[in-house]
């Protein structure tokens, strides 16, 4: 009788053991599918944080440099091409889909900047549709070095467009194409005041 009882124990022992394995193996493999997709979310959101760095330090780069005309032509990593890309005058913003357990899911990070950039909008595409339309507020003139705008006449209109672009920028981002280089460039514009000559910087971004 002591002898079934003591079977009756080991039997137990043992179910109770190999329960607790089985319960084990598998908070492992819960915990292993959890963490996976949290370490793919981290590596990619630090991917998106380099990419609108990069973006956004070479925009504050071409802003320092006193060179009218400069530009920098920027070509997006293989590993970006992907990922959409918003710039607006004030920020940089990158976002892109990513496949887990639970389906997809979008990430997004977005960099401000310190300087104010004027991408591609309805205005114009380029510097040579810039100065176009800057000759169509100026009556002929176009800011340019040779062909100055009057200060007291027609800097509120200059200004006023580059506010209406920042609105619709803000609504809608410059999204470029990830298989095209950007260029970014640093354009003056000029203006007469008196007996002096009165200039205005602004960095473009354009394809």
């Amino acid at each position: 009788m002591n002898r079934f009882i003591e079977d009756e124990r080991a039997w137990a022992d043992f179910f109770i053991i190999r329960i607790g394995m089985i319960l084990f193996a598998s908070v492992l493999l819960l915990s292993a599918f959890k963490i996976y997709p949290m370490f793919i979310e981290k590596e990619t959101r630090a991917g998106l944080d380099a990419t609108t760095s990069d973006i956004a330090s070479k925009i504050e780069a071409v802003d320092s440099v006193t060179v009218p005309g400069y530009r920098y032509v920027h070509v997006f990593n293989e590993k970006d091409k992907l990922v959409k890309i918003g710039i607006s005058t004030e920020y940089v913003a990158a976002r892109v889909n990513t496949s887990t357990l639970w389906g997809e899911r979008e990430l997004v990070h977005t960099e401000p900047l310190v300087v104010h950039v004027y991408p591609s909008n309805s205005n114009w595409s380029n510097t040579s549709g810039l100065r176009k339309k800057l000759g169509d507020l100026g009556a002929g003139k176009n800011g340019a070095v040779e062909n100055p705008f009057d200060f007291s006449k027609d800097k509120n209109a200059v200004d006023s467009m580059f506010s209406n672009i920042e609105h619709e920028l803000a609504r809608n981002p410059f999204v470029p194409d990830m298989n095209r280089s950007l260029i970014i460039e640093k354009v003056m514009i000029y203006y007469t005041d008196v007996n002096r000559s009165v200039e205005r910087d602004y960095v473009l971004i354009y394809q």
